[in-house]
């Protein structure tokens, strides 16, 4: 029987020495970079969520810096509160389209169930259309994910909507926030520092929390109460040291065109928690007239705001 010699063990062991030999060298030479870039994908599949309604220009913007990251989405889910209409999908991102019944009520907290649910993987990134995300965020928040966490970022404004989502020349446009450039990063905060703009959770530890309170409809404390929820069931907020970029879009000081629903989300809040969110709102409305607080932080609502006072209450801030 004639024996090959690539099944002999005396005659094929000089060979497979010298080709284990150049394949180690191949890997060595030619391979780290995208093994470790392979690695860090297998390691980190995620998901991204957003919520849409108009804003179509910042949504493109939006998915144009999520291609230049530096780890990119099993799936990206848009959940779309008005229709479909203009929103194109990049070539490189797994973008799924969900309609979602507004009713004019604008239910951002079902919208944000929704989208989670709707996820391919267990790690979710929720993030405000209306921001551009940093080619570092991802893989800076995923390596600080765990399920006793939720993980979120600095958030920096623009003054306008920019033509393109260019986050490197970007930024040396933005300002900070105020309030939270001094939150310090890597460690555990203050849960009432959450806001929605930009967060990570697994999906897990969202189910755990019971996910946002649908009760709440319209705009105005569901991420209050979400992190009422989290914090009551122990789950940490931690900022990491990455940064969104905000593109600018009209708004209201107080937020006058959602007079009705906070004020329905306010009393809400109330019976839940026992206690008043939005209390800088709230007096601004009490000091217009528009309501009165009594000792026992019950709303009694007396007019609604003016077209005159919703036209001086327009904010050009940045934030």
């Amino acid at each position: 029987m004639r024996i090959s010699a690539l099944h002999s063990g005396r005659m094929c062991y000089p060979k497979q020495k010298i080709l284990s030999h150049q394949i180690l060298v191949w890997f060595k030479n030619q391979r780290p970079k995208q093994l470790q870039k392979d690695l860090k994908i297998g390691m980190h599949k995620f998901s991204v969520v957003t919520i849409v309604k108009g804003r179509r220009k910042q949504l493109a913007n939006l998915l144009e810096s999520i291609k230049a990251s530096t780890l990119l989405p099993v799936d990206v889910q848009v959940i779309c509160m008005d229709n479909t209409d203009g929103i194109i999908k990049p070539d490189s991102l797994d973008v799924n389209l969900h309609l979602f019944n507004d009713t004019h009520n604008l239910p951002l907290a079902a919208a944000r169930n929704a989208g989670i649910a709707a996820t391919k993987t267990d790690k979710v990134i929720f993030i405000d259309v209306d921001c551009l995300v940093s080619p570092t965020l991802f893989e800076n928040m995923l390596a600080h994910l765990t399920a006793e966490a939720i993980i979120t970022a600095y958030p920096l404004y623009l003054s306008n909507v920019p033509e393109n989502g260019d986050f490197t020349a970007l930024k040396q446009l933005a300002v900070p926030h105020p309030s939270r450039q001094t939150i310090p990063a890597g460690q555990p905060v203050n849960h009432l520092q959450f806001w929605s703009l930009i967060f990570a959770v697994k999906k897990p530890t969202f189910q755990k929390i019971g996910c946002f309170d649908e009760t709440f409809i319209g705009y105005g404390a569901e991420d209050t109460d979400f992190a009422m929820t989290f914090n009551k069931a122990n789950i940490k907020l931690i900022f990491v040291n990455d940064c969104v970029l905000h593109q600018y879009h009209d708004k209201y000081d107080p937020p006058l065109n959602y007079f009705e629903s906070i004020i329905e989300n306010a009393t809400r809040y109330k019976q839940k928690w026992g206690v008043l969110p939005m209390r800088r709102w709230l007096s601004a409305f009490e000091k217009m007239g528009l309501i009165i607080i009594n000792e026992n932080d019950e709303i009694t609502v007396y007019s609604k705001p003016t077209d005159e006072q919703l036209k001086n209450s327009i904010s050009k801030n940045p934030y």
